[in-house]
């Protein structure tokens, strides 16, 4: 691999009075100084979306935690990175250490300057020096991207925030970073880190495990509480007409002696008092 300073990159940052931090330090990683009079425009106007043909993978920090980093390889897709991929970074004290934890494998040409992410561009695909770079990017969660005009080990991402590592390739004179081919609320609205998710692309069926799709009946039915009370209801009554006229013919009976208990012993206590009276006038004569 040629030396930095022979480099292409290189080349093309000192015609145009760039620093690339190549042996100075980490203060740039693939990212043109604020101080060149050609630096590309800060805000990316023209980030496209999501579309049926971009496939966008991985997941994303909770909005109040960490930062979101996406890796979209562009034309070097292949292996892990076969589509723009998200990754959930808690601990982000730095662009760089973002990068490594979403789960990204980064390597350096120089300090700070990062050459390859998960093994891109393979040595047959591009040279990290001569070919292109990563250029890396940030955004609100629902912002537009923006070139960092710092190094990422300069810069402290955002919490909650997405950043975003984009292989450019070099062409001509410029050094202008390629935009992810997704927008920053795409990659906010991937699953959040942790949270148990479908997998798949089909949503989960609204009908229940063994019960038929169309609702007909089955193993295991449905239950409508309306219909569940109203045969409680019929079943109750059901019940109190099965109750044995012979048990209603034994209840009348029973009362019926009772009653005539009670009226037995009310005139046996008022003769009772009759004679004890008659008694007491016979005495009195």
């Amino acid at each position: 691999m040629p030396v930095a300073p022979t480099s292409r990159l290189a080349a093309l940052a000192g015609s145009a009075g760039l620093v690339l931090a190549l042996g100075a330090g980490p203060a740039l990683a693939a990212t043109p100084s604020t101080t060149s009079s050609a630096a590309p425009s800060t805000t990316s106007s023209a980030a496209p979306s999501a579309s049926a043909d971009v496939e966008l993978a991985g997941e994303a920090c909770p909005e109040d935690e960490g930062a979101t980093v996406l890796v979209d390889p562009q034309g070097l897709a292949g292996g892990d990175l076969a589509a723009p991929t998200a990754g959930c970074a808690l601990e982000a004290p730095d662009g760089l250490t973002a990068l490594t934890e979403a789960g990204f494998t980064a390597t350096e040409s120089q300090p700070g300057f990062v050459c390859t992410i998960e093994g891109l561009p393979a040595p047959d695909q591009a040279d990290c020096l001569n070919d292109g770079y990563w250029a890396y990017w940030y955004a609100p969660r629902d912002g537009e991207w923006t070139s960092s005009q710092v190094g990422a080990a300069d810069r402290v991402p955002e919490v909650g925030g997405v950043e975003a590592w984009s292989w450019t390739e070099l062409s001509g004179d410029s050094l202008e970073g390629a935009p992810p081919r997704v927008e920053p609320a795409a990659v906010a609205a991937l699953p959040v880190a942790g949270e148990a998710a479908p997998t798949g692309t089909s949503s989960p069926s609204a009908t229940p495990t063994g019960a038929p799709e169309n609702g007909t009946a089955g193993d295991s039915p449905a239950v409508d509480p309306e219909g569940a009370d109203a045969s409680e209801v019929e079943a109750s009554s059901e019940e109190a007409a099965s109750v044995p006229w012979t048990t209603i013919v034994v209840v009348v009976v029973v009362a019926a002696l009772v009653v005539l208990a009670l009226v037995l012993g009310a005139l046996r206590a008022r003769r009772r008092r009759d004679e004890e009276m008659d008694e007491r006038r016979s005495d009195a004569r």
